[in-house]
């Protein structure tokens, strides 16, 4: 279940990354932004938790394309100062929760998170298990827009050469908007499927950043193969290494994995040598 909240998180990420080359620090606060969005339309407008998972997604993806047209598109290129406007962004969009929805945790109920789902001896909650299965569906749906739309093949062809994309006359710009909708929405997602497991609060979105982004340097930057497989790995290795070490190590073994594939494969499990690399 970690891994694949993981892996939406690495997928939004690496889909921005490869088409704009933008590397956004601020993704945690959008998966934590959809954890808000989801908890207000669910409990403020429409009491279905389903709808209101569709309207987080929906709601920041609008966020995600202002973002793309007021911060991110200006700094195209200097990866300097989209570092600095990332971490700007944290800050302003962590106060700005904070004045909204106040500084308490709030809790989202569903039956989800209380009816279990008998396996052999073992019962899970029907939520893990469908946060499992969504992760599922999405990735594969991800795979098959990428591979046989002809959307899915404009953003491949921006992400592997701009300039090419642009002579061939798919409009770059719009591709662009198109991954900051669709990664955003992505962490919206993992936002709203976490929110009724756990509490929603202005710093949820910290630690998932930071495992998708270390999914993503495990299986390569720009990759989504990568990405998937690299954010499962993060999150079976963490939450596996509990049942051997006190859970305060869970996030070193996480990281000591990382950093052995990385000093084996530097590119990532995925990654691939481009041209004027050593």
């Amino acid at each position: 279940m970690a891994g694949s909240i993981y892996v939406l998180i690495a997928l939004g990420m690496v889909l921005i990354y490869g088409v704009m080359h933008v590397l956004n620090f601020a993704h945690g606060v959008l998966f934590m932004l959809g954890g808000y969005f989801c908890h207000f339309f669910f409990t403020r407008l429409t009491g279905s938790y389903a709808l209101a998972v569709l309207l987080s997604m929906a709601a920041l993806a609008l966020v995600g394309i202002a973002l793309e047209r007021g911060v991110f598109r200006p700094l195209q290129g200097n990866l300097r100062n989209q570092v600095i406007a990332s971490l700007g962004l944290i800050l302003a969009i962590e106060n700005l929760v904070v004045a909204l929805w106040g500084p308490n945790a709030l809790q989202m109920r569903i039956p989800a998170t209380e009816r279990l789902v008998p396996i052999g001896e073992l019962r899970f909650p029907l939520q893990h298990l469908m946060i499992i299965g969504i992760t599922a569906l999405v990735v594969a749906a991800m795979f098959a827009f990428l591979k046989w739309t002809k959307a899915g093949t404009a953003l491949r062809a921006t992400s592997q050469n701009r300039h090419a994309a642009l002579v061939v006359g798919i409009p770059v710009e719009r591709m662009d908007i198109f991954s900051f909708a669709i990664g955003t929405a992505l962490a919206a997602l993992g936002g709203a499927l976490v929110g009724p497991l756990f509490l929603v609060f202005p710093l949820m979105g910290d630690a998932p950043m930071v495992k998708g982004l270390a999914g993503i340097l495990l299986g390569g930057m720009g990759s989504v193969p990568g990405a998937v497989i690299g954010g499962l790995i993060i999150g079976v290795a963490e939450s596996v290494s509990t049942l051997f070490l006190p859970t305060d190590y869970r996030d070193s073994v996480a990281f000591a994995i990382m950093v052995l594939i990385l000093l084996v494969r530097p590119r990532g499990l995925f990654g691939v040598r481009t041209r004027g690399e050593d």
